[in-house]
């Protein structure tokens, strides 16, 4: 049954993207043509995974624009899952790899997002301020995941990066935390598991950072983490999933 999902999700997403290709080719509005396609693959690929998702605070995905959104990351999984959140006037700074991903790359491009090879620090600082300009002129919201990578235990925060909370700083964008519950182990494609899995997503109120500077980074990047550990434990806590804990530590963006 596992592969039979795995199968219809792969048709489902390729479905979804053809799509967003087509609408692309075809709309002015990029923005908009990367909301319907993120809605799209919410709407087609949730179900297949067996996965529910309830927003809490949805009212905090648009009160404060232009604002810098930080989401926690488990799962290739959460891409279905967090475009449920996903809105118009919205970019996603991600990994360098996701371009070579069979459309869905290429529609991550020319929708404006933001793409950083951690290898390449000249790279990496100059999409930074590239998502700096467009949080300044075009007024988006930026989309971050400040742990880098996956993180691998349920429940359990990876140390923060400072790339996006330098960028908040530098353009006094709010920080507005999303945090998922814990995917694992009811959903997870390494362990081939795909149990229903009724998923929450706090929206949490924003973190001001007007007035900061260079000096206050490592103490906004500490608050987000208290915030977002906290949260993710509550919803751990809740599914019987151990003491989710937060990595007290924090890395340096390269």
């Amino acid at each position: 049954m596992f592969y039979f999902r795995m199968l219809a999700a792969a048709l489902a997403f390729v479905a979804a993207s053809t799509y967003g290709v087509a609408i692309a080719l075809a709309r002015r509005d990029r923005s908009r043509v990367a909301h319907d396609y993120a809605q799209l693959l919410a709407r087609w690929m949730l179900p297949i995974f067996r996965q529910r998702v309830t927003v809490h605070g949805a009212e905090n995905l648009t009160a404060h624009r232009p604002c810098i959104f930080i989401a926690n990351h488990q799962s290739l999984l959460d891409v279905p899952v967090l475009a449920v959140c996903f809105k118009p006037g919205s970019v996603v700074i991600a990994k360098k790899e996701v371009r070579s991903v069979p459309f869905f790359g290429w529609l991550y491009a020319v929708t404006g997002n933001l793409l950083i090879d951690r290898g390449n620090t000249a790279q990496s600082v100059g999409m930074l301020r590239a998502a700096e300009e467009a949080i300044r002129d075009r007024r988006v919201a930026v989309w971050i995941f400040p742990e880098g990578t996956r993180s691998t235990v349920p429940g359990e925060l990876l140390p923060f990066k400072k790339g996006g909370f330098r960028m908040a700083v530098a353009t006094g964008a709010p920080l507005v935390p999303v945090v998922a519950s814990p995917l694992k182990p009811h959903s997870g494609l390494v362990r081939r598991r795909l149990d229903p899995n009724p998923i929450d997503i706090r929206v949490l109120e924003p973190i001001p950072t007007a007035g900061l500077g260079d000096a206050d980074v490592a103490a906004l990047m500490g608050e987000a983490q208290r915030r977002m550990g906290a949260a993710l434990a509550e919803m751990a806590a809740e599914r019987g999933i151990g003491t989710a804990v937060s990595h007290g530590g924090t890395e340096a963006q390269r």
